[in-house]
């Protein structure tokens, strides 16, 4: 299928980042009755009031606000770390680049990761050549969707092959294109067409979806596509308001002239009329209704956007609420929440599975993002934390425990300082074993050798 919405994913990355036509002003609307000039002027004053990146933020900021608790196992266990620690030789850590496609996926309905390896390089190397060099292991990055010209999937929804453009690495301001298949791939640049073979047996590329669909569309529409067309009816009625305000805001002074045709009407001068009237000297203003209903009507989408979002945690989207509502509504937003970290967590383990792939490495790997987003005190996890290791379910449980209580009180905690902290407390529980086989063994011993002595005594 070919990409036919670039249109529209333009328009949603302007949106977000607040650019492009909402700051030239090219969003704007002209009215049919509005000559070029007056066009231009409203053009210049423009603002825009971006509602549409504090909702997307919303729904992928708290799935991030943690780290998540990785684990790893296999010959390939140092490969990953290393690949973990730089996915794009930019020093991009795998939670970045998982917060990067999750926000893509968000915004425009669906991301997707391609994990390639530089070209020239043999597929098959020994490990301890893949760990020697950083070089010699895949990098992986987020396409941007408006790059993407055309996915073919089979009936189940697998990609079987892959098109987008990329900067051409010989000639400036070109764009080429790159073709991934499960057999190779292709790129025709400035100097011609290229392509290689590989091994891999599928695609390279990982899709990461903003919500689970019956369809297999590689284009799925965004969720956020009614909230970015209603912030551009916004910033529309802003200009409006905004070119009324400048218009009229003045008020025009009347007072009795005996030459009133000679005065020019405006803020910086008067109205004169006839000194035989009977009016005294007064200000005039056009009325206020046009832009008290526009004001109403911006007001009224704005939380219009916020409800449509279903989020609860922004600034402005709050509203008087009984106290099951608000209930209600954190229970939907954690739902929402949860349910993405879950995709989430699936296409980063299928990117560990692509890498075992490349390498040619056996790697066992699972990911845990939060999956509970309820607002709560750190005492109460701690307190939660310390009835459950009572429970003695065992070593792996209060390891787990102990993840949960590092990402919920030290939610800044590095990588690789985490690591550290998790090793630390392995030895711990270690420790406590031997320790406490050790007072068993004692402790036992001493009844038999008591009791052996009270039998000699007998």
């Amino acid at each position: 299928m070919r990409n036919d919405k670039h249109g529209l994913y333009k328009m949603l990355e302007d949106g977000y980042e607040g650019c492009g036509g909402f700051l030239d002003g090219s969003y704007l609307t002209q009215h049919p009755r509005e000559d070029a000039g007056k066009y231009g002027m409203r053009r210049e004053l423009a603002y825009y009031l971006n509602y549409l990146a504090p909702c997307v933020n919303a729904h992928v900021a708290p799935i991030f606000k943690t780290l998540a608790v990785r684990d790893w196992s296999g010959a390939g266990s140092e490969l990953w770390e290393t690949f973990s620690k730089d996915v794009d030789f930019l020093g991009t850590s795998i939670q970045n680049l998982m917060k990067q496609a999750a926000c893509s996926a968000k915004l425009q309905g669906v991301a997707y990761i391609v994990m390639d390896k530089a070209q020239g390089d043999a597929e098959d190397m020994r490990v301890a050549d893949l760990e020697a060099d950083r070089n010699n292991l895949p990098y992986a990055f987020v396409v941007n969707l408006n790059a993407v010209k055309e996915i073919c999937q089979d009936k189940l929804g697998r990609i079987t092959k892959f098109v987008f453009m990329e900067p051409d690495a010989y000639q400036e301001q070109t764009m080429a294109t790159r073709t991934l298949t499960a057999e190779g791939w292709e790129l025709i640049d400035s100097k011609g067409k290229h392509s290689g073979t590989w091994n891999l047996g599928r695609v390279p590329v990982v899709p990461l979806v903003s919500k689970v669909r019956n369809s297999h569309n590689p284009f799925p529409p965004s969720e956020f596509l009614s909230i970015a067309k209603t912030n551009l009816a916004i910033y529309n009625m802003c200009s409006w308001l905004a070119d009324i305000l400048v218009n009229q805001t003045f008020s025009v002074l009347c007072y009795p002239s005996s030459d009133p045709d000679s005065i020019n009407i405006g803020t910086n001068n008067a109205l004169g009329y006839p000194p035989e009237s009977s009016h005294a000297p007064a200000f005039i203003a056009p009325p206020d209704g046009p832009a008290t209903v526009l004001a109403a009507q911006i007001a009224t989408l704005q939380q219009e956007i916020y409800r449509m979002a279903v989020v609860v945690n922004v600034t402005g989207s709050s509203k008087q609420q009984s106290g099951q509502a608000k209930a209600w509504d954190y229970e939907a937003t954690n739902q929402i929440l949860s349910d993405f970290a879950d995709l989430v967590e699936a296409a980063e383990e299928n990117l560990a599975r692509l890498f075992s792939i490349w390498t040619g490495v056996p790697l066992e790997y699972s990911v845990n993002y939060p999956n509970d987003f309820k607002i709560s005190e750190v005492e109460q996890e701690l307190a939660n934390a310390e009835i459950a290791k009572g429970l003695n379910f065992g070593d792996e449980f209060n390891m787990e425990v102990f993840k949960r209580v590092l990402t919920s009180y030290l939610p800044e905690l590095k990588v690789d300082d985490f690591d550290a902290l998790v090793k630390t407390y392995e030895e711990h529980l270690e420790q406590e074993k031997l320790d406490y086989s050790h007072a068993f063994g004692d402790n036992g011993g001493g009844d038999d050798d008591d009791d052996g002595q009270a039998g000699a005594a007998d």
